[in-house]
């Protein structure tokens, strides 16, 4: 009994305790600075609150081992943010799934603000359903064309962000050919008033003064 109980009450077993709290505290705590402070850090940063320029450009290959991939445009979140007042989170979504054994995609498009679609080859754009889907041989030299605002008039928007999205194939560092997608900001009309900043980081649409114009008034 006696050997036991100072086994339990052992100087160095309290020792080797300790030492296991604190390296599962400082694990802990790496694990909640990499996961979610750095990223939060990230996207609050000063110089990472500015919108998009037209012609940015963000590609994306689909992993083999998970077979799908999540592209979002968003408000202040997502892989595209447009720190727009009129755009917001989710505005709209892009699910693109591979398949098993080939490089054929299915591409679902969710939205959850208004969007027009202009659908590869066609001239004109279009009210986007709730949920529409394409297939990646579509938009192979291609390009399906978005526009998102926060309204629709008409069936025309005066003021939104304009995504394209078109594919190509390349060779990677295996030697095998992989499809990637291309997601770009074709257009922002009639652009993005920098000095309309407000209090939660957003901004509004439209142009620029020049002084001399500021001067002329």
């Amino acid at each position: 009994m006696y050997y036991i109980l100072a086994l339990i009450f052992s100087p160095k077993l309290d020792l080797a305790l300790g030492l296991l709290s604190a390296i599962a505290f400082l694990g802990m705590g790496f694990f909640v600075y990499w996961e979610i402070l750095r990223p939060y850090a990230a996207k609050t940063r000063p110089g990472q609150l500015l919108p998009p320029d037209e012609g940015d450009t963000f590609e994306v290959v689909v992993p083999e081992s998970t077979r799908i991939y999540r592209f979002s445009v968003g408000q202040k979140f997502g892989n595209i943010s447009t720190f727009s007042k009129a755009i917001q989170d989710d505005h709209i979504v892009f699910v693109i799934k591979k398949g098993k054994d080939s490089e054929d995609y299915d591409i679902l498009i969710n939205r959850s603000g208004p969007v027009l679609m202009k659908p590869p080859r066609m001239q004109y754009f279009a009210k986007m359903e709730s949920n529409e889907k394409l297939e990646s041989h579509e938009i192979i030299g291609q390009t399906a064309s978005f526009r998102i605002s926060d309204k629709i008039t008409k069936d025309r928007m005066t003021q939104y962000f304009e995504i394209g999205l078109t594919s190509n194939f390349f060779m990677n560092k295996m030697g095998k050919e992989r499809m990637r997608f291309v997601f770009s900001v074709q257009k922002i009309h009639p652009g993005i008033a920098l000095s309309s900043k407000d209090k939660k980081g957003l901004y509004s649409f439209g142009k620029e003064r020049s002084s001399y114009e500021e001067e002329a008034e």
